[in-house]
């Protein structure tokens, strides 16, 4: 028996009610063209519906600090911020987990990615059909679902490396002072990974399959893939992160405004903490600024007194 697409059957649907909305707008004109067009439009491909229950072209991305010290830089500032909960993502936000710091990065309900501790990772693009995190040093652990639309595209890079992701579960980590990368895929999916940078010796894809693990370095001139040894320690991760794909069943698109005010509350704790931190440091500078006040002015009553006593001196 055929599979019908629910694009298919959307377009079927459509196509029955045409005949009886065309009639109102039988004075419309151009009017009517626009009416045929929308409906046009609605009848593309199976992606429709899909696109249309994400509410657009980019992933709603959200920031959750789990514990400890979790920071992040936002393109138009050059400043940490210190945050805590839950906290929409933008393009090139820059979050920094510490020695200390849990958190996780949710895309809709396609995707849970653990952040190791001392990482840190951009969110370089949100663009369903591009979408790019890059790791300056660290580690991720990701569940990304497999995307029912071919045209979506997620990578995770490092300063060495390129990885491009299709539905799979995978860890990825980067030392800054080896200049090591190492990628592994788990139970289900694949990674294409290619070598890049000054340092890239070989810039042949490999293809990571389930359970295999790749690392390279500058210093090595060949490498192949091999199973999961050493990246074994993210499958803790890993699971973990099934469980959150899980959850976010029923997730729903927060409006705009909603987003941007959840930025704000969340960005301004920073604002709110250096005012605390700096009012002992405005205090003691207004102490001292009193103190030598005081002193001047101490100053100038012995100044006054001596002259004072010079005169009678003089006039006896």
């Amino acid at each position: 028996m055929p599979v019908i697409s629910r694009g298919r059957v959307l377009a079927a649907a459509l196509a029955l009610l045409l005949p009886a909305a065309l009639p109102a707008q039988q004075d419309g004109g151009d009017d009517e063209q626009d009416y045929k067009q929308m409906l046009d439009d609605a009848l593309k491909s199976g992606g429709y519906a899909q696109q249309s229950a994400q509410g657009g072209s980019s992933w709603d991305a959200r920031l959750k600090v789990v514990s400890g010290t979790v920071m992040v830089k936002t393109a138009d500032s050059e400043e940490w911020s210190a945050v805590t909960g839950v906290m929409p993502l933008d393009p090139n936000d820059v979050v920094k987990a510490s020695g200390d710091g849990i958190a996780e990065i949710y895309l809709d309900d396609k995707g849970a990615i653990s952040l190791g501790r001392n990482t840190e990772v951009e969110i370089s693009s949100l663009d369903q059909q591009d979408s790019v995190l890059s790791i300056s040093f660290g580690s991720l652990t990701a569940k990304i679902k497999h995307f029912l639309n071919d045209k979506f595209k997620f990578s995770v890079r490092t300063p060495a490396a390129v990885c491009a992701v299709r539905g799979t579960e995978f860890a990825v980590e980067y030392s800054q002072l080896g200049k090591e990368t190492g990628v592994a895929v788990f139970d289900e999916g694949r990674v294409a990974v290619t070598q890049t940078g000054e340092n890239a010796k070989d810039t042949q894809e490999y293809i990571l399959e389930k359970n295999t693990e790749i690392s390279f370095n500058p210093s090595q001139r060949r490498f192949r893939p091999a199973p999961v040894s050493r990246m074994s320690r993210y499958r803790a991760a890993v699971i973990t992160m099934r469980s959150r794909v899980l959850q976010l069943k029923g997730w729903r698109p927060r409006p705009a405004a909603r987003r941007a005010a959840l930025r704000d509350q969340a960005l301004k704790r920073k604002i709110i903490r250096r005012q605390i931190n700096t009012a002992p440091a405005k205090t003691k500078a207004a102490r001292n600024a009193k103190a030598r006040a005081a002193a001047a002015r101490r100053a100038k009553a012995r100044r006054a007194s001596r002259q004072a006593r010079e005169e009678g001196t003089e006039q006896e």
